[in-house]
């Protein structure tokens, strides 16, 4: 491991190796031997008996040949140590340079003394502009940082989140953690990229609320269909159309027109959304005369009309119904548009294209529904008809039979 600036606090471990061992047993023999030399010197000038100089020799010998035993233990010992601070020096090192986090090594100004590999890809630097450099200036709220570095200073350690800038100006989101005075004068911080993680909680949430969302529009079209079904008469289908619809429009109006010809409209059901309003619309349209009842009744999905002031098809509507915002969409019954489904709104932009599909899928159980009670009328229109003439028939048959009788009672007497 490198270091960009000298850090006398931050520094790898660097056994001096097996020289130094051999340079300290040598030196202690060459000490023993110089030793040894000055002793029998002195012994053979000053005590010329042969038996104490020949004791003095040997004891001074297994001095040292113990001296040296010692030394030999000392220099295997000191291997075996250098050899392991060697091995422990590397997976320190093989940590730090290949962790997934970004870790970097702070003085207390925040100022970067080393740096692995992962923080020049978190902030997008090579290490040599990282190291040296201040990390204040990759945060975007600088005050939120110093309140952090006061607090970690303050204490031993500190977690949080932070929001990083890349040196390309990307935003990171970053969850930290911080150990103050690992050594003297440096603190360690280590940050984890959460961005990707936030990212994909953003579209869960949003995965959920779309689920969410089709669940009760799938919830709102059962019940509608429900609605549609329990009554086979027009006016309560109707109403509970109109219901169901402003369940999932916020309209101000709505309006179910039906076709009598091509282009003649008759108000079938009409509803305010403010109960306080009265309804409006004639009893009678003629889309001929109105270019967007023509492109609501047109194939298709219908018509979206976001703000109709600045709708040209719209001209001349806007002014007499009062309606700024407007969707209508037709409905159809075996290929053919049997009327129209529409809603209004005194304010521009209420309604989306999502709330136009939303009442397209309406428009299909309504007009089934619709369809059902206008054939169901039509029943009872010729059921009426078919009792009034039954009943007719009967009459002339009683008054047949009676005249019958009359004849019968002549002809005897």
């Amino acid at each position: 491991m490198q270091f960009a600036l000298p850090d006398r606090y931050v520094a790898t471990s660097r056994p001096a190796g097996p020289g130094l061992g051999w340079r300290i047993t040598s030196a202690s023999i060459a000490f023993a031997a110089v030793t040894l030399a000055v002793v029998l010197f002195i012994l053979r000038h000053n005590a010329p008996d042969i038996v104490q100089f020949s004791a003095a020799s040997t004891l001074l010998g297994i001095i040292i040949l113990l001296h040296a035993r010692f030394l030999r233990i000392s220099r295997s010992h000191f291997l075996a140590t250098s050899h392991s601070l060697e091995s422990r020096d590397r997976e320190f090192r093989s940590v730090f340079d290949f962790a997934v986090d970004a870790i970097l090594v702070l003085d207390d100004q925040m100022i970067c003394r080393e740096a692995n590999c992962s923080a020049s890809k978190f902030f997008g630097v090579g290490r040599e502009q990282l190291v040296g450099r201040s990390i204040s200036v990759f945060e975007t709220d600088r005050a939120e940082l110093s309140n952090a570095w006061k607090r970690l200073l303050a204490g031993t350690e500190e977690r949080g989140k932070l929001e990083m800038i890349r040196a390309d100006g990307t935003k990171i989101a970053a969850e930290f953690t911080a150990t103050a005075n690992m050594l003297p004068g440096r603190h360690l911080l280590m940050l984890h990229d959460m961005t990707q993680r936030l990212q994909a909680h953003e579209v869960k949430s949003q995965s959920l609320i779309v689920t969410k969302a089709a669940l009760r529009e799938a919830n709102a079209l059962r019940s509608a269909t429900f609605a549609l079904t329990q009554s086979l008469h027009l006016n309560p289908v109707l109403d509970s159309l109109l219901i169901t619809l402003r369940s999932l429009i916020p309209y101000e109006t709505a309006q179910v027109l039906l076709l009598e010809t091509p282009t003649r409209l008759f108000l079938a059901r009409e509803v305010s959304g403010d109960l306080g309003r009265t309804p409006h619309w004639p009893e009678i349209l003629d889309s001929a005369e109105f270019p967007a009842l023509q492109g609501a009744l047109a194939p298709g999905e219908g018509l979206l009309i976001r703000d109709t002031q600045l709708d040209d098809a719209w001209t001349g509507f806007a002014q007499t119904y009062g309606a700024r915002s407007w969707l209508g969409v037709p409905l159809f019954a075996r290929d053919q548009v049997i009327g129209l489904l529409g809603v209004m709104h005194a304010q521009p932009e209420q309604f989306t294209a999502e709330h136009l599909r939303l009442a397209g899928c309406l428009a299909i159980p309504a007009t089934v529904a619709i369809e059902n009670a206008r054939l169901y009328e039509r029943a009872e229109i010729y059921s009426a008809e078919l009792e009034k003439r039954l009943a007719d028939v009967r009459r002339m048959e009683q008054a047949l039979k009676l005249r019958e009788d009359w004849r019968g009672q002549r002809e005897v007497n």
